[in-house]
Order: C-alpha cells, then sequence, then structure tokens
C-alpha cells in the first residue's frame, strides 16, 4: 500500500465505484493507518463514510454479515477519532470532585427556582386501521 498522504490524493480523483472498491480493500484488510489519514480530509472522509455505508448495505443479509457490519463499524470509529481528545485517558475522578466540593462549600447557596410541571395530556387510543384485512387461502380453494 502506497504511504497515506498519497493515498488521500489518489482517492480523491477516483470515481464512487473505484473509492467503494477501494474503501472494501482497506476495510477487509484493517488497515487503520489510511482511516487516520482519511480523517485529516473532511471532504475525503465525508465520501469514505458514504462508501461504508454504501458497503454495509450492499452485505446486508449475505453470510458474512457480521463479520463485515464489525469491519465496517471498525472503520468508522477509526475516522470519527479526533487525535487531540485521546478516548483512553480519563481524568480521575476524586480528584477532578476535591476542587468542585472546595468551590461550591465557599459559595454561598442560591435558591432553587421553583418548576411547574405543564398538566398531563389524557392518553388517546390509538386508531384502527383503515385497510381491510387480507385473507390468505391455499392453492385450488
Amino acid at each position: 500500500m502506497p504511504s497515506t498522504p498519497v493515498v488521500v490524493e489518489q482517492w480523491l480523483s477516483l470515481s464512487r465505484p473505484a473509492l467503494l472498491e477501494k474503501v472494501r480493500q482497506v476495510v477487509k484488510r484493517r488497515e487503520v493507518e489510511v482511516w487516520a489519514a482519511v480523517r485529516g480530509h473532511s471532504v475525503l472522509a465525508a465520501q469514505v463514510r458514504g462508501a461504508l455505508s454504501a458497503l454495509k448495505a450492499e452485505v446486508r443479509g449475505t453470510r458474512d454479515e457480521g463479520m463485515w457490519g464489525m469491519w465496517i463499524e471498525q472503520a468508522r470509529q477509526a475516522l470519527g477519532q479526533t487525535e487531540s481528545a485521546p478516548a483512553s485517558a480519563p481524568q480521575p475522578a476524586a480528584a477532578a470532585e476535591e476542587p468542585a466540593r472546595e468551590a461550591e462549600s465557599k459559595e454561598e447557596p442560591e435558591p432553587e427556582p421553583e418548576i411547574t410541571l405543564a398538566p398531563e395530556q389524557p392518553s388517546r387510543p390509538k386508531a384502527a386501521s383503515t385497510v381491510p384485512p387480507v385473507m390468505f387461502q391455499a392453492p385450488g380453494s
């Protein structure tokens, strides 16, 4: 596979069917570095998301739908990740709560505004279908 910046340049000039085929190949090989390069180019990323949706619709109903669905979801997640906010580095909850508690204790509590709820509307029964029922009969009857 060519380097990832070259992939972006090549994929921008492809027709929709050709792009769909390239996306299919990369999804099948699960090449995460390609999705990272595509993610940096907003127009191409949108085109690739469309190709992923088309690919998912194409494999729907096939025996390999589960496998392809998993691969397509992995590609979508790789396209949606941002480098500025890694998901694997959560902040410790205890450290974040302590400054908030100190700030609350120094401030005077504000009175809570009164909340009035709108009266509940009685639920209406659903209307019966206007389509007459269909009766199926065995052949020759």
